[in-house]
């Protein structure tokens, strides 16, 4: 289940589980199918609330590494600019970042990310977790996309893991279209309209179900 084992790790100051029993009960009422496997699985989920600006670099030096890998690139990054801040970030050249350990593509959109929420980038007022409080997770997902080399699958990790979104389908993650396969017994991997499809009554509690379907990928 390597999305989890990926994003936990990183967690720092978190809040209680996300997925409290009444949360539970209503979405194995609304998809009876699935009652079993969530009564087995531990759904434990704490938010980090941290900042976007942080987590978006966060999830982009992570991506497609291993766990010690990536720790090590963002220990040398962290020493390389100090406090993590845009104009920090922004300091270093895509040369500097890159003698860290990132390659020129991270590199490069590690700069798009703090040009957008640095002063004067299209995402400054949304820097703050209370600025993005009255934001449907839609409207944050089509904001942070625009972001050159930040897709859905970064800031859905980040609407999951770090504000605690329960309306979040991750239906293009890999472990989340392995997890419904074995969830619903198909005889394949489903593409993600299928998990879309399949997922449809899930809603308004999407992150249950794609929190269940990497749970259920444990034992494996």
């Amino acid at each position: 289940m390597s999305t989890v084992n990926t994003i936990i790790p990183q967690l720092r100051f978190t809040m209680p589980n996300i997925f409290r029993k009444q949360t539970l009960d209503k979405f194995a009422k609304q998809v009876p199918e699935l009652e079993a496997p969530l009564r087995k699985a531990k759904m434990k989920l704490e938010p980090t609330f941290n900042p976007p600006f942080d987590m978006l670099i966060r999830s982009i030096m992570y991506q497609q590494l291993a766990y010690p890998a990536a720790r090590t690139i963002h220990d040398r990054f962290i020493g390389l600019v100090g406090k993590l801040t845009p104009s920090r970030v922004l300091s270093k050249t895509i040369e500097e970042l890159r003698s860290v350990g990132l390659s020129r593509q991270k590199a490069s959109y590690i700069h798009n990310v703090a040009e957008a929420f640095g002063k004067g980038g299209f995402l400054w007022k949304y820097r703050t977790i209370e600025s993005l409080s009255n934001l449907p997770s839609k409207e944050i997902t089509q904001l942070f996309t625009q972001i050159k080399g930040v897709g859905e699958w970064t800031v859905h990790m980040y609407l999951i893991f770090s504000l605690g979104r329960l309306d979040v389908l991750s239906s293009g993650d890999l472990g989340v279209r392995k997890g419904v396969m074995k969830l619903y017994r198909l005889a394949k991997i489903p593409t993600q309209k299928e998990v879309e499809k399949l997922a449809e009554p899930w809603h308004p509690l999407e992150t249950v179900g794609t929190y269940l379907a990497w749970r259920s990928l444990d034992d494996e």
